[in-house]
């Protein structure tokens, strides 16, 4: 039995025994139950031991112990869940789950785990980072969840959900000073407006000075300064309700801070800087141009619900746009030689509506259509003065995306204990885009993003392609006693078809068709000990087909595309377990653990050989991205009470084993595994008006990559985890 094995069993076999002890310690007719969690990840709300999938959930008393604030904060806290940001885009998320993700931040890429907020599909990664103040809470449903939620969901789907109004005036303020300059400001007020109206303000505001170096003039780098306002107005009267959500968001941050660890075969190399294996919170950026990162954000929001005699209908409408300016010094040196500014221009419009109803006794049925209409405009930029002084490449994309789908989804009790559920979803895509390369030179030896075109270079491409896609889910599950259920089921998802963005040369755009995803899963949820321990185990394997693949290839011209085919398939099994004790009162166990073996079955792609030309290369045997082995999180969290109040402690460990961030597996792309340490020790007085904490994150300092990427003959890049960061929270309620 190896480490990890060894550990989570005997961490397991431990609460177990706590449980037994603590059953003869309760006094005063204090009885210690694990709080109930009810969740939608079904399209209905139900508790989270009643949906028979690999689901966890944090609340918002859960997301203030661990001190997360950004969805990419919950890394490496759930098994098999992988979130970070890319190298040379600090807003884009990659999400990987059980290994399936992307690794490419151009929106053509597309998801395969979706964020979905307020029931609403976010889209795209560029805009996946959410911030998390005022949240009931956040589900991280594990496996193709195609059915309910649509394409791009074969990972998996990260459902947030905002606190609604209450109707009454209360509230909640928030002022946290930490290191690096570190700052939030947040506030959330409910408020009555009449006898059925209900408003809300949330309002969130975090800034920082950045923990990264400037080597060129030693100025801190990756500032932060974000600023999200969330109105909510809420009617209700007798069957009907209505909730309008707004969302405004601004962020002016700096630019990205990757790190570049080339060494001398490489053409963006300097020998002592790139090539010295240290890992070191600084970076050479050129001065020449902005440290600026400008996005913007609008939302709007309408959910209705209406309950009549033909079911209790949901309607959800939204439309989101976001604008982005970012100026990134790619090769991370003081010299200029690769520098690019990226301007998006993002818009979605999405309608929903579906019905839950019961036909007989023992049949519950949700059914509904979904619409999208997606659009963005790209204009990048490019610097490659590190290839040929003065030269230079713009690049554009414009993509348009309509899509309609019809769903539905039966819950059967076949008896009292056995339930089966069937579901499927049809899909109709269509997808227009345009893509642009062009080259451009300035005599004086120095680019800049304004310099003429070099006649003849110019390259343009455009597609338009409709696809029909199919997915589906067939599910049983037994409930053996009220307390263990087993389930087990077969499900189909899907990933968008689509065109690629960023070409070398015209038969780049493609298309690629939609890849699927089948996945096997079985498992049990069991609560035991008067519902004071709970075990809940998954064990899954997964069939990738049509898989689109990247191959990105930078020329050593410096031209540069990714390239997307359907040249893959790939499998993957695993399972996780996670188990949570509260022995006592004021004492809760969490544990979790995961096991991944994820690998490609095929992967054909191309590279460059040493005279610069195309050769066709086979990834397969390749692991996954993102797929360690093993991964686990365990944490306490114990409250002492005092004549004055109380003491909350909470200390977690997170391990995540060794793993390649990138498909192409080089050594150089292995992230070694990783030990992270958070905690925080909290008073909050009797009347529970205020608190006040000490918090800190990587309480160990530990240097780490996030990810890792070799673009031959041109560069390798990383991003790398946040230092140790700790500070004070002071949090106000009425």
């Amino acid at each position: 039995m190896g480490y990890q094995q060894g550990k989570v069993l005997g961490l397991a076999v431990l609460a177990q025994a706590i449980i037994a002890a603590g059953t003869a310690h309760a006094q005063d007719g204090q009885t210690a139950r694990i709080e109930e969690i009810v969740v939608t990840a079904q399209k209905r709300a139900e508790s989270i031991q009643d949906v028979p999938i690999s689901v966890s959930a944090h609340t918002g008393e859960q997301l203030k112990d661990l001190r997360v604030t950004n969805v990419v904060d919950l890394h490496n806290t759930i098994p098999n869940v992988q979130i970070n940001t890319f190298s040379n885009s600090p807003d884009s998320a990659i999400f990987s789950i059980r290994g399936i993700g992307v690794n490419d931040a151009d929106p053509y890429v597309g998801t395969t785990v979706s964020v979905v907020v307020d029931g609403v599909p976010v889209g795209v990664n560029t805009a996946a980072l959410v911030s998390l103040f005022d949240i009931e809470r956040v589900e991280v449903l594990r496996g193709p969840q195609g059915t309910l939620f649509g394409a791009n969901t074969t990972g998996g789907v990260i459902n947030v959900v905002t606190r609604q109004p209450t109707g009454e005036y209360e509230g909640e303020a928030q002022v946290a000073v930490g290191n690096y300059g570190h700052r939030e400001l947040n506030l959330a007020v409910n408020f009555p407006i009449a006898d059925n109206l209900a408003g809300k303000v949330s309002l969130l505001h975090t800034s920082s000075d950045g923990y990264f170096r400037n080597i060129a003039n030693e100025q801190r780098l990756g500032s932060k300064n974000i600023t999200v306002m969330r109105p909510y107005l809420a009617y209700e009267a007798g069957v009907y309700d209505a909730t309008l959500i707004g969302e405004i968001g601004r962020s002016r941050n700096g630019s990205q801070t990757n790190v570049n660890f080339s060494d001398a075969s490489l053409i963006l190399s300097e020998p002592g800087v790139t090539d010295t294996g240290r890992i070191e919170h600084r970076r050479g950026q050129s001065l020449d141009q902005p440290d600026q990162n400008d996005r913007d954000t609008y939302g709007l929001t309408l959910t209705q619900n209406l309950a009549t005699d033909f079911g209790d209908w949901v309607s959800i409408t939204n439309y989101r746009e976001y604008d982005q300016d970012l100026f990134s010094d790619d090769d991370a040196l003081v010299a200029v030689l690769l520098q690019t500014r990226r301007q998006i221009e993002h818009k979605q419009f999405t309608q929903e509506l579906r019905n839950s109803f019961e036909i007989g006794e023992r049949t519950q049925v949700v059914a509904g259509l979904f619409y999208l209409t997606q659009e963005y405009t790209l204009l990048q930029d490019g610097k490659l003065d590190g290839f040929l002084p003065g030269l230079g490449q713009p690049q554009t994309q414009f993509q348009k995306n309509h899509s309609i789908s019809a769903f539905g989804q039966a819950f059967v009790d076949l008896t009292d204990q056995l339930r089966l559920q069937a579901g499927l979803r049809v899909a109709r895509e269509r997808t227009k885009a345009e893509s642009t390369s062009a080259n451009t030179f300035n005599p004086s030896g120095v680019s800049t993003f304004n310099d003429p075109i070099i006649p003849g270079s110019l390259i343009t491409a455009e597609g338009r392609k409709t696809w029909n896609d199919v997915g589906f889910k067939v599910s049983l599950d037994y409930r053996a006693t009220d307390d263990v259920m087993f389930y087990g089921y077969y499900a189909r998802g899907f990933k968008s078809g689509g065109f690629t963005g960023r070409i070398a040369v015209p038969e780049d755009i493609g298309p690629f068709d939609p890849e699927q995803l089948d996945t096997y899963e079985v498992g049990v949820k069991a609560d035991f000990f008067d519902n004071r321990l709970r075990t809940n185990l998954a064990v899954f394997y997964n069939d990738y087909q049509d898989m689109q693949v990247v191959q990105n290839l930078t020329f050593p011209s410096g031209a540069n595309s990714a390239t997307i085919t359907n040249a893959g398939a790939a499998t993957s099994k695993g399972l996780e377990l996670e188990i949570t004790a509260v022995p006592f009162p004021n004492l809760e166990l969490r544990l979790s653990g995961a096991y991944l073996d994820a690998s490609y079955d095929r992967y054909d792609s191309q590279a460059l050989d040493s005279a610069g030309n195309l050769v066709p290369i086979s990834f397969a045997g390749n692991d996954l991205m993102n797929a360690p082995k093993w991964s686990s999180a365990g944490s306490i969290r114990y409250s002492v009470p005092m004549a004055a109040g109380s003491i909350d402690f909470f200390l977690q460990h997170t391990y995540t084993a060794s793993k390649f961030t990138n498909f192409t597996a080089l050594p150089e792309e292995q992230v070694g595994s990783l030990h992270l340490w958070h905690g925080s020790v909290t008073f909050t007085p009797m009347d529970e008006r205020w608190s006040v904490g000490l918090y800190g994150r990587n309480l160990g300092n530990e240097k780490y990559y996030g990810q890792k990427a070799v673009f031959a003959p041109a560069f390798a890049i990383a991003s790398l985890g946040p230092p140790r960061e700790y500070g004070l929270d002071f949090r106000y309620f009425w």
